[in-house]
């Protein structure tokens, strides 16, 4: 197993397990913090609504942990996972894990709520989250690794037309910066919140770090891309498995557990060749053991899905709290099921715990 007690080894010990696992390391305290970077678009920002969880409470997938997730009446807040959120819209947030850190209001949830109570529950030292998401954002341009490169001058010169309909003013380096700028932001946002561990969270404060997994969450603006398509997103394959390389290169983090979410924001019957094209990236080569697929599919609220195409979202007052206690957005958005995006956490979670061998 990965966590132990470093007070159980010698230090020359700890330094070599942390080279064999080519984790970032920032070598201080006594008991080392297990950071996990969750990035991704709107589905990793999160829509969920907690509600939904009480709703089905007594769901078989939800029953065994719903006890735990509750304090009372409210929403139990851990001591031992905590969470920055720096590229929150509206501004950054940190603080102990609890519901809030998704993007529609106080109580509203992303896939962090249940990784977090996961990975909590089976590692005995103290979790940190960093999430890192923006939402409407492509692989092919904003998170477009380093190692992808530009496109060729003819596309690019055909960008440039295209924007300078809208802005007469665009410049060949204006559009050369939209590509890989959420890619360096997210880099950026990462370092930042590392070096700033003592500020944000005075209880870690003195502790080591190391980088234990990333998960990504995203797609949609891929899987809407035309040229994408129609090569079956050969393209997404390549490019997802450059960004994995490139940012554990830039993180100093080259074996870090990773995950690639599956985007499935119809359901099962949404499969075809985007997903597959996410799972073929795990199974390039270098990745056996150290990145994985996790179908999300199978978490769709298909309740909410048939209130929400008899339109219940906009009916008579009963049909809207029909609605409201298992959904709240569109079907891009996993329609906001609080449940959906709770189990896909922890399917995350359970996903970075077995390659870590926990």
């Amino acid at each position: 197993m990965l966590q132990v007690s470093v007070r159980s080894f010698s230090l020359m010990m700890l330094l070599a397990g942390v080279a064999s696992l080519g984790l970032t390391t920032h070598a201080r305290g006594a008991e080392k913090i297990k950071v996990f970077i969750l990035t991704g678009q709107s589905n990793m920002e999160g829509k969920g609504n907690p509600v939904h969880l009480d709703t089905y409470k007594s769901d078989p997938l939800i029953k065994p942990t719903y006890a735990s997730l509750k304090d009372g009446d409210g929403w139990a807040v851990r001591d031992d996972v905590f969470i920055t959120y720096p590229s929150k819209n509206g501004g950054a947030k940190h603080g102990p894990l609890t519901v809030g850190y998704g993007t529609k209001g106080v109580d509203s949830i992303g896939p962090e709520f249940g990784f977090g109570h996961t990975v909590g529950d089976a590692i005995d030292a103290p979790v940190l989250i960093i999430k890192v998401a923006w939402g409407g954002k492509s692989l092919a341009i904003d998170y477009r690794p380093p190692s992808a490169g530009l496109p060729d001058q003819a596309g690019l010169d055909a960008i440039l037309a295209k924007m300078q309909r809208k802005k007469p003013k665009t410049t060949m380096a204006d559009v050369k910066a939209r590509y890989g700028h959420y890619y360096r932001e997210l880099v950026r946002h990462t370092k930042e919140s590392l070096a700033n561990i003592d500020t944000l969270f005075p209880k870690l404060k003195g502790k080591s770090y190391e980088i234990a997994g990333i998960v990504w969450h995203q797609g949609f603006n891929d899987k809407i891309n035309r040229e994408l398509r129609d090569k079956q997103y050969a393209d997404y394959t390549k490019w997802l498995g450059m960004f994995i390389k490139d940012l554990r290169k830039d993180l100093n983090a080259p074996d870090a557990p990773f995950v690639i979410g599956e985007l499935s924001t119809g359901g099962i019957p949404s499969r075809g060749d985007f997903q597959k094209a996410q799972a073929a990236a795990a199974k390039l080569p270098g990745f056996k053991g150290n990145v994985m697929f996790v179908p999300t599919a199978e978490y769709y609220d298909v309740k909410a899905h048939e209130l929400y195409t008899k339109g219940f979202w906009k009916g008579t007052d009963e049909q809207k709290a029909q609605w409201r206690a298992v959904g709240n957005d569109r079907p891009y958005h996993y329609l906001g099921s609080g449940k959906t995006y709770y189990l896909k956490g922890q399917a995350f979670g359970q996903a970075i715990l077995k390659m870590l061998g926990e």
